[in-house]
């Protein structure tokens, strides 16, 4: 199953070093940092969020 990650570059709780592991878990991973944000980036940039998620889909081909 594709699988889009957006991980925060400035989130106090979940350091991005945390994503190292994750192509054990996800094997078709679409992993990339979100800079300029912290934890909540749909609330601090949701424009590029919404773009992002969208992005995600149309590469997928979603309908």
């Amino acid at each position: 199953m594709p699988t889009c990650i957006r991980w925060a570059e400035h989130d106090p709780l979940f350091p991005y070093e945390w994503t190292d592991r994750l192509g054990e878990t996800f094997t078709n991973l679409d992993l990339k940092m979100f800079p300029d944000v912290g934890h909540f980036p749909h609330r601090e940039d949701p424009d590029r969020a919404a773009a992002e998620i969208a992005g995600f889909f149309e590469r997928i081909n979603w309908k």
